[in-house]
């Protein structure tokens, strides 16, 4: 046996200077000073059409060649055999020779391997080679040399030359591709793929790794994976792929379509492990604006590296390639014919929405498989999060609200936990935060819905908000749900009974400033999830059609972000139906049916606030799923207003008589706060505390906005600070 590759392709070496060596002495005419005279069947001269008509060989020179060539090919057979013994008794693996064997070549193919490896190994191969072709530029073998090489008989070499024409498809796969500027098929000059060459003299290294185009999946740890929600197409496929297929079946194609994340690489790992394989996955989307050369090479690249690690050929993003575009569509027919040549099945993945690409559509000639992945429910969701997360998370019931808030799919999920940890990891904290986890599903959500909307920091909480009990509990069950979808709807089976319009829909009316806003950006701190605020005059367009244009975009748009939606002065819209009297009036019910139509298609939380509830038709109204009236402050509550407004470090007088606030001025929340801002840059640039003085400036500022001034009678004791 080998001790190691070093002695193995020592021995290589040996044996192609003795192919060398046999047909320099039976090919090769000297002059008689030493220089080449003829070398048998190469270019011919003029003066030396006098040879052609020379008969290569006495009958003694055949017979001694014909014995010298039996010898060499013995030991050719003996060099391959000890090769394979040394494989597979020692379990030292030989790149070289398991390329060869792997790639199931033909004992003249591997011939014509070995001789174009020899430039590999010594650089003095090169010059011999340009003095066999009598040509300096030709450093590798020529297809004709190996052939005149391997035998100088004219009937075998004919039948070796049509034996290479028939698997030239998979020949190319592992040399580089024949220059068009050549003159003939013979001419094709055999040098290995650069990428086969690494492959034998970086084996353990697995430099191939590094290319873009592709990546190999090694087996997997399957107890990373308790939550397997599409384990039965890893189940199928291994079946299938058990049973025996005959010669002439057509290969086949297992189509694996699914949204991002949901499992289609992972099911196919699953099912190469299970068989003893591993899985090589081609991203299609990297190929597909490459020249058509640049395609070929890539995919012969990846074919015989899937075929060298025993791997599944997977092609991902299959439908970037196979769509209406003829150059596309032939692209990928001649991307299947090349993955034929080693495989008889391949792999294909899509990704969910693509459906019409296909369009019942499929590759001719090849038997297909479809599976669809199936997008988690909010309990399977749920499951992924506890399975992908460790035990030391804070918050009980963090998993089921992520789930429940979370349209995500389990790769979405495997990476917003991996984010999570990294950070509280990064951060020392023994325990994941739930806000990281928060934060890290925000992170994962890619929309563009901040160009039709504006994002509110949520940066109020229960405490801040100033609300009667009862609209506070309406809230509250608005909250929960969101926070219980997943148990009411699945779990107590509330799903099959209501197949529509599962998500929340508010109407917050109140005059202004009475903490309809507040009250939306308590929703979204309590959940953790973004809020945006959409104008609807700003949506609304006079072009018929337009209206309905943009609220699709921006329901596109929320259903990506899984945010909460908050429509302002709503009765822009919502108004009460018109009779119908011309097109205008058609346009209007049907840009306000279209919207409640999206609302109730959307499974999130919608916020319609209106200043004027009258305004409101009583049928949009039954389609709300909790109207919540935000009232005029009571004098109770403007007391807690005016307590809550004031920041705790902010430096404040002992003269601030809050009772007396409260209780002569019926002011709204949002004017409370102006004012006490008002009042603090007053004291602030005064270089003074803030106390009764500027509040009662500020005060009589804010009422002046609305035409009201205060005179004695509503100033009382504080008519002092009378501006």
């Amino acid at each position: 046996m080998y001790l190691g590759q070093e002695e193995y392709f020592q021995d290589l070496v040996i044996l192609i200077k003795k192919e060398i060596s046999l047909y320099v002495a039976y090919a090769v005419r000297l002059k008689e000073d030493g220089r080449i005279r003829h070398i048998f069947q190469t270019k011919l001269f003029k003066e030396e059409l006098s040879n052609v008509m020379e008969d290569p060989f006495k009958q003694l020179d055949r017979t001694s060649y014909e014995k010298e060539r039996e010898s060499l090919f013995a030991q050719w057979s003996a060099f391959h055999e000890k090769a394979y013994r040394t494989m597979k008794e020692s379990g030292m693996v030989l790149p070289f020779e398991y390329m060869l064997r792997s790639l199931k070549l033909s004992e003249f193919e591997q011939y014509l391997v070995c001789l174009a490896m020899a430039p590999e190994l010594n650089r003095e191969f090169e010059r011999m080679y340009c003095y066999l072709q009598d040509d300096l530029s030709w450093r590798y073998p020529s297809l004709d040399l190996g052939v005149k090489m391997f035998s100088m008989d004219e009937l075998l070499q004919n039948a070796l030359i049509h034996q290479i024409f028939a698997r030239r498809e998979i020949l190319c796969c592992i040399f580089c591709q024949r220059p068009l500027t050549q003159e003939s098929e013979l001419a094709w000059r055999l040098k290995i793929r650069s990428s086969l060459i690494d492959y034998v003299f970086f084996y353990e290294a697995d430099l191939l790794g590094r290319r873009t185009e592709y990546q190999l999946r090694f087996p997997i740890d399957v107890k990373n994976f308790s939550c397997n929600i599409n384990q039965n197409v890893a189940e199928h496929i291994k079946q299938c792929l058990k049973e025996e297929t005959k010669e002439q079946d057509p290969m086949r194609l297992f189509l694996l379509r699914g949204p991002y994340g949901s499992g289609k690489k992972l099911q196919i790992c699953l099912a190469a492990q299970a068989l003893g394989h591993t899985a090589l996955f081609v991203d299609l989307r990297r190929l597909v604006n490459q020249k058509e050369d640049q395609q070929k090479e890539a995919v012969c690249d990846a074919a015989v590296r899937a075929v060298l690690n025993r791997a599944f050929l997977v092609f991902e993003h299959w439908e970037v390639i196979w769509n209406n575009e003829y150059k596309n569509r032939k692209s990928a027919e001649e991307l299947l014919q090349k993955s034929s040549l080693f495989f008889e099945y391949v792999f294909l993945m899509a990704e969910e929405g693509q459906e019409d690409v296909f369009q019942g559509e499929y590759p001719m000639g090849y038997h297909i498989q479809e599976y669809h992945m199936h997008f988690p429910s909010i309990q399977e969701r749920s499951q992924l999060w506890k399975s992908f997360l460790p035990k030391q998370v804070e918050g009980e019931k963090v998993f089921d609200r992520l789930a429940a808030q979370f349209d995500f799919s389990p790769g979405v999920i495997r990476e917003a936990a991996e984010l999570a940890v990294r950070k509280a990891q990064t951060q020392g904290k023994e325990k994941v935060p739930s806000v990281f986890l928060y934060q890290a599903c925000q992170q994962k959500i890619s929309h563009r819905l901040g160009e039709r909307a504006a994002r509110v920091n949520a940066a109020y909480s229960w405490d801040d908000l100033v609300l009667e009990e009862g609209p506070k509990e309406l809230l509250r069950q608005a909250c929960g749900q969101v926070s219980y979808r997943g148990k009411v709807y699945e779990k107590w089976g509330f799903q099959d009974k209501i197949a529509y319009g599962r998500g929340v829909s508010l109407l917050f009316a109140g005059p202004p400033g009475t903490g309809k806003t507040m009250a939306a950006q308590v929703l979204a701190r309590e959940l953790n999830l973004e809020l945006y605020k959409v104008d609807l005059s700003g949506v609304l367009s006079k072009y018929i059609g337009e209206t309905q244009k943009n609220l699709r975009e921006i329901f596109d748009e929320v259903k990506k972000s899984r945010s909460i939606l908050f429509f302002d002065e709503a009765d822009v819209l919502f108004g009460k139906r018109v009779d119908v009297t011309d097109s205008r009036d058609i346009s209007a019910n049907a840009q306000t049916a279209y919207l409640l139509q999206k609302m109730e298609e959307y499974d999130g939380i919608t916020i319609l606030a209106t200043n004027l509830m009258q305004n409101f038709d009583d049928a949009y109204k039954r389609r709300m799923k909790f109207i919540i009236r935000f009232t005029f402050p009571q004098t109770e509550q403007r007391i807690q207003l005016w307590e809550k407004v004031f920041p705790r470090q902010m430096p404040l007088g002992d003269d601030i008589d809050i009772e007396y606030l409260a209780q002569n001025f019926e002011l709204s929340g949002a004017s409370i706060k102006n004012i006490a801002v008002n009042a603090a840059f007053l004291a602030a640039s005064r270089q003074r505390i803030t106390g009764m003085e500027h509040i009662m400036a500020a005060l009589q500022q804010e009422y002046e906005k609305s035409g009201k001034i205060l005179g004695k009678a509503e100033l009382k004791e504080y008519y002092m600070y009378k501006i």
